[in-house]
């Protein structure tokens, strides 16, 4: 590690060239969590959307989120539970 730092300080040439690729492995990796941030974004308002369609009610707060989470997956824990005993 020493001697990569050492060649590094001691070559300014190879310090630009590594700084240059650092920067673009950087910003390539930003670049994707934009794009997982914008499709989390989108997902959030078809979910909401959908909410609205049906006429259901938008937690609004976070202690509404993580209730409303809580009670919809215990209702698929019990409809899985249902099929899984009936598939037997």
């Amino acid at each position: 590690m020493e001697s990569i730092i050492t060649a590094l300080t001691a070559n300014k040439i190879v310090l630009a060239v590594a700084v240059i690729v650092s920067i673009l492995i950087l910003l390539s990796a930003i670049r994707k969590l934009v794009k997982v941030a914008v499709v989390l974004l989108a997902l959030l308002v078809l979910y909401t959307a959908y909410m609205v369609y049906t006429g259901q009610k938008i937690p609004k707060t976070k202690r509404e989120v993580i209730e409303f989470g809580s009670k919809k997956i215990e209702a698929l824990k019990k409809e899985g539970m249902k099929t899984l005993n009936n598939g037997k």
